[in-house]
């Protein structure tokens, strides 16, 4: 009995050796880092261009260098084959095969080609999927936002005039905060205004012109898409073919302008830009004043028998007698205008937070 006992006691031994090792011999897994540069065909940085390992969800955009650099964490490297893609609007894009295994580092460069016809990229369709552009068989025309901010129209109908084919655009008169109106292809519709409808963010907004008062005759009535700040515009693109817009709703017959604002990006700091437009605007000339005759028609002065008539406003009675004074009140309706737009943008964040801060004065 004694010495079998003895042999449990070493076995037992022998588990304490195995089952635990000392501190100093366990190794955590390290993470991947994935790190390049981003070129065109002539050499020069992309800055903004995306690069992601496809399927992962792990990715970063270039900075104003061409560089990105991203981290992979250690638990999902298990020495699989991923893709690493690199895209950028405007230019196809490049992908490559990397081996993910804890522990290394993965540099890889891309260079990207242009692509005037834009297939490849990825866009966003009405059912709020993201697609590849060929894949959607339907005409589409992106508007750049730079052009629209460089235009310097407060707005944002009036700024996509002469921006895609197809499109006119009819400012309703030159007075500040006058409406626009917009058709594409023409109109299509007897009943209807022809204007197409505007997505921002996925969601319809109304551009109908709002009457202040009961005679529109003499009033400018402003457009609800001038609320839009075009400082705050990422991209905009118009649907112009009835299959494009079908998913709308009829209110989508004459087309859709889909327009997309900014959101903050992960870019590692905290981008502040400030944007301050002022305009003035004022009246260059008005209609001559007729002053050869007086009140009247026909030639003949206004004759009032009653004691509070009022008086004909034709001016086309007798005519007056040299030195007689007139006056012009037409420019007394008139007075300079001026306008300022000022916009404060702030973005930025991490990889996982990011943010967009906008705030303006019109």
């Amino acid at each position: 009995m004694t010495r079998m006992s003895c042999r449990l006691t070493g076995a037992a031994l022998l588990a304490t050796v195995v089952w635990w090792p000392t501190s100093g011999q366990a190794q955590q897994p390290q993470p991947i880092s994935v790190s390049g540069r981003v070129v065109n065909e002539t050499g020069q940085p992309m800055p903004a261009a995306s690069v992601a390992l496809v399927g992962l969800g792990l990715g970063a955009l270039t900075t104003d260098d061409g560089r990105y650099s991203f981290t992979v964490p250690a638990a999902r490297a298990t020495g699989q084959t991923a893709t690493l893609e690199a895209r950028r609007l405007g230019f196809r894009p490049v992908s490559a095969q990397v081996t993910l295994t804890a522990g290394t580092t993965i540099t890889h460069d891309f260079t990207l080609a242009a692509n005037p016809l834009q297939l490849g990229e990825v866009v966003v369709t009405g059912a709020g999927t993201a697609t590849q552009a060929e894949r959607i068989g339907t005409v589409r025309t992106p508007v750049d936002s730079a052009a629209i901010q460089r235009s310097n129209e407060t707005n944002v109908v009036n700024a996509l005039a002469a921006k895609a084919p197809g499109v006119v655009v009819t400012s309703q008169s030159g007075s500040p905060g006058a409406s626009a109106s917009i058709r594409i292809r023409g109109l299509n519709t007897i009943q209807g205004t022809g204007q197409p409808l505007f997505v921002v963010d996925g969601t319809p907004i109304d551009n109908t012109t709002l009457a202040t008062t009961a005679n529109t005759g003499s009033t400018d009535v402003p457009n609800r898409a001038a609320d839009i700040n075009p400082a705050d515009i990422e991209s905009v693109e118009i649907l112009k073919s009835g299959a494009a817009a079908a998913i709308y709703g009829a209110r989508a017959g004459q087309g859709v302008v889909l327009i997309t604002t900014k959101s903050g990006r992960p870019t590692g700091g905290v981008q502040v830009s400030l944007k301050s437009t002022t305009r003035v605007d004022e009246i260059n000339r008005t209609e001559p004043l007729q002053r050869s005759y007086g009140q009247g028609t026909g030639g003949e002065g206004v004759s009032c028998a009653k004691r509070d008539c009022s008086l004909t406003s034709t001016s086309w009675g007798p005519r007056l007698a040299a030195g007689t004074p007139t006056w012009d009140h037409g420019r007394d309706l008139f007075e300079n205008a001026a306008t300022f737009d000022n916009t404060l943008s702030v973005s930025g964040g991490s990889d996982r937070t990011t943010f967009y801060l906008s705030a303006g004065a019109r």
